[in-house]
């Protein structure tokens, strides 16, 4: 042995002096030395490595494993580097996992596992046997599991929030790996939903084609999709598949081929006899991600209304001693927002996280015109409760219920509702049962409804801040992923968005990056999509389409201008330096008719870059009691969705007259003005809401004088007649801008003949006729020269000065000198 051995260090050092003939022999091998014992300490580093239990998203895990000829929950995803220091060959892919139960912190012992949790305790660490496979993006540390297996985990040991640490171990010889079992005995979790035994079984039935690794009092999640339900019973049951989305099991009993009990064993459908024992109720393995990717359930911006509900929900969830539904509190809460705002996603990701049944009820649906019919649905939704818990019972569309055709309260239903209330709290039950309205209206048509609801969370607008939170949520689900800076450029310019509104955009902003053929998704896909759906979006506000009208195409009105981009302009530009208590509510523009005011409205949106919204102060006024006040609220609530705005009210006179002096028997008019006045306030207290309020009329004198006082409309600018002639020609220029003028002609020198004031409306009326006139001149020509077959454009006409001298003739102005004086009283009244 000596002689071989010695042997072998010549032929070594021989080779290395040939290899390596400039370095001493025994370098080559000290290094190779060096180099084994490295690898043997990393070895033994990793064998003696605790690996913590890093749960994923149940879609991925089963996305990742697909390729397993075995599938199982109970599969670890390892870095590649601990793959290959404990798997010998890939095929044969069983590992030991040790979980150091006692590193997991103090257990919460279940009075029915006494004995087991102390033995546990006391003596050993729990050992499962696992397959294992290897992923590049896992930490070396780190094991990669289903998240409903660190549930089963927490529900055997009862904790939550801590994690798991583990060791993993071969298996050594004489350790039976797990073997294919005669008959497994399963509790189908009861749902709400009608399902038949025969769609049970071929889902089952699809589920166990493939060899599954189960282990005894272990919960299982079979999802839902056309791959378990096949095309007949995904189309005949879709109704039912829009809420319901997995069908959940457990594993009672797992009976060898040798008549013994298995802890674990693999079921397989031709091999293995599935029998179903009975039906099942209780809570459900709590869900805490969204989708394959590593996001959470609850939106980012959302997270305070579901901190909300659910420590609500959570006084209800022990059932022992539960004193509250004894006392006759009820857990009756309702979600009420917007439309898309994210009532649905907030209750969902609440009862996921709970681990609680949902029972969607469309109120539409149960709502008939016929009362007894009416209560029958709800007895039969109520009723659900008896069949499935614990159970939240999900009233949608909760506006439309216990309201009649004429929009009044229909007080049998209302009455019908309280008294299923009491008899649906009224029976023992096991777990908890809860009722959630979602309600899209924020006043409520039925007071008696509203008031028996223990708790009414108002869910608003999201701000600048939650939607980047939104967007960063959206983003998670998507492949393609913006930087954050453009994500708050896309927050800032997307006022009013709702949770759907954001979904919406990112999708049709990737279809637009798709269509464009361009490398990558960039912020211009995402601009163009947020134009194009913010002009959908102010066509369903009631906004109307203002063209683009600049500050160049108004002529004259100088100091005017100025003053509104002061008081606009410079809160937008440096919201930082504009306290809460130092912010205007709104500017008055007053002065004789056809001077701009509308014009002027509709520039500041332009160059502001603001929505606009206009409204006629005659348009909100309605002959039904209450119905202008809610007009008014409607009109306002619309403003603050599209945040930030300009609210424009012309007419101002024609809505907000002087209280007591509008002769109207019924006190309309009064309650119209006290309900603005109200608004104005709200805005004006509220930092967050960037409402710019413009308002015009030609009778300052007519509105009440409330509303002129300070922190509402405060600051009142006269739009007048030009009187100069330097006013007259700046009009002249923008109003001609789009003409073809001739060389000779000289807009001074027709501002110089027009000697009366001006208004903007004037001025225009003459340019017009002006243009006319040479447009009949321009068709003689055609006719006269034979060239009138050969058509006429725009460019050929040609405006002359004799046009304006024709069209200063037959002038009439609008406004008489009288109205002129009068309004010139007005401005020295009002003028400060």
């Amino acid at each position: 042995m000596s002689e071989n051995l010695g042997k072998q260090c010549r032929l070594l050092f021989y080779i290395t002096r040939l290899r390596y003939p400039r370095y001493p022999t025994f370098y080559f091998p000290v290094f190779v030395l060096l180099q084994g014992l490295k690898k043997l300490r990393s070895d033994l580093k990793l064998r003696l490595l605790d690996f913590y239990l890093h749960p994923i998203p149940n879609v991925l895990f089963e996305q990742l494993q697909s390729d397993q000829l075995v599938a199982s929950e109970h599969t670890l995803f390892l870095s590649p580097t601990v793959f290959r220091e404990y798997v010998v060959e890939r095929e044969i892919n069983w590992i030991n996992l040790v979980l150091k139960v006692a590193k997991c912190g103090e257990l919460e012992e279940k009075p029915q596992d006494k004995s087991l949790v102390s033995m546990i305790l006391n003596k050993q660490d729990v050992s499962l046997v696992c397959q294992v496979a290897p992923h590049p993006d896992v930490p070396l540390n780190a094991l990669w599991v289903k998240e409903n297996l660190v549930e089963n985990l927490n529900e055997r040991y009862t904790r939550r929030g801590q994690r798991y640490w583990g060791r993993l171990q071969r298996i050594p010889e004489g350790q039976h790996l797990p073997a294919i079992v005669a008959k497994a005995n399963i509790f189908i979790y009861q749902t709400p939903y009608d399902v038949s035994s025969d769609m049970i079984d071929f889902i089952l039935g699809r589920y166990f084609e493939t060899p599954r690794l189960l282990y005894r009092n272990h919960t299982y999640q079979v999802p839902l999709t056309e791959r378990f339900l096949g095309n007949t019973f995904y189309t005949k049951h879709f109704a039912i598949l829009v809420h319901m989305k997995s069908l959940w099991f457990k594993c009672l009993n797992l009976d060898s081929t040798t008549g013994g009990f298995e802890m674990s064993g693999i079921a397989q459908k031709s091999l293995t006899t599935l029998q179903q024992t009975t039906t099942y109720n209780n809570f459900l393995l709590p869900e805490h991600f969204d989708g394959p990717n590593m996001r959470p359930s609850c939106p980012f911006g959302l997270r305070k209304y579901f901190d909300s509900l659910r420590s609500s929900l959570e006084a209800y969830m022990k059932m022992e001693n539960n004193g509250l539904v004894k006392n006759g509190i009820y857990p009756v809460f309702m979600l009420r927002g917007d439309r898309g705002i994210g009532k649905m996603a907030v209750l969902r990701s609440v009862a996921s996280t709970l681990g609680i049944s949902i029972y969607n009820a469309d109120c539409s649906e149960i709502m008939t015109s016929i009362s007894s019919q009416t209560e029958t649905k709800l007895s039969t939704t109520f009723n659900k409760a008896k069949v499935c818990e614990p159970l939240i019972i999900c009233l949608e569309n909760f506006e439309v219920f216990g309201v009649d055709n004429e929009g009044h309260e229909d007080q049998r239903i209302s009455g019908s509702f309280q008294a299923e209330l009491v008899a649906l709290f009224g029976r023992k039950y096991t777990h908890p049962v809860v009722v959630v309205a979602l309600a899209n209206q924020k006043e409520s048509n039925a007071p008696k409804l509203t008031s028996l609801f223990l708790e009414v969370i108002q869910l608003h607008p999201p701000t600048t801040a939650e939607r980047l939170e939104l967007l960063r949520w959206i983003a998670l689900g998507h492949r393609y992923r913006l930087p954050v800076r453009h994500l708050q450029k896309i927050a800032e310019q997307s006022q009013g968005f709702t949770l759907a509104d954001l979904e919406l955009l990112y999708g049709n902003a990737l279809e637009a990056w798709r269509r464009s053929k361009d490398t990558r998704v960039g912020l211009n896909h995402f601009l163009e999509s947020l134009d194009k759906m913010q002009s959908t979006f102010s066509d369903s506000l009631g906004a109307p389409k203002v063209p683009k009208v600049l500050w160049t195409e108004i002529g004259g009105l100088a100091k005017l201008k100025s003053e509104i981009q002061n008081s606009i302009g410079l809160p937008l530009r440096h919201k930082h330096l504009m306290g809460k208590n130092m912010r205007r509510s709104g500017i008055l523009l007053y002065g004789p008719p056809g001077t701009g005011k509308t014009l002027i409205a509709k520039a500041v949106a332009t160059e502001c870059n603001l929505s606009f919204l206009s409204v006629q102060g005659p348009e909100l006024l309605n002959m039904y009691v209450g119905q202008s006040e809610q007009n008014v609220r409607e009109v306002f609530a619309r403003a603050r969705t599209a945040s930030p705005c300009v609210l424009f009210l012309d007419e101002l006179d024609s809505l907000a007259p002087n209280r007591g002096v509008s002769g109207d028997s019924g006190g309309v008019m009064d309650r119209v003005v006290s309900q603005m006045l109200s608004e104005m306030d709200g805005i004006s207290k509220d930092p967050g809401q960037q409402i710019f309020i413009l308002a015009a009329t030609n009778r300052p004198d007519l509105i009440d004088p409330a509303l002129l006082r300070p922190g509402r409309f405060d600051k009142l600018l006269y739009v007048g007649p030009s009187c100069t002639v330097e006013d007259k020609e700046s009009v002249l220029r923008a109003v001609t801008g789009r003409f073809r003028l001739a060389e000779t002609l000289t807009l001074r020198k027709i501002a110089e003949s027009l000697k009366q004031d001006m208004t903007g409306a004037d001025m225009y009326s003459i340019c017009s006729n002006a243009w006319l006139s040479a447009v009949r001149r321009t068709v003689k020509e055609a006719i006269a020269g034979d060239s009138i077959d050969e058509g006429i454009n725009a460019d050929q006409v040609i405006v002359t000065e004799e046009d304006f001298k024709e069209s200063i003739k037959k002038f009439i102005p609008s406004i008489s000198p009288t109205d002129m004086a009068y309004f010139n009283q007005l401005k020295g009244n009002f003028s400060v």
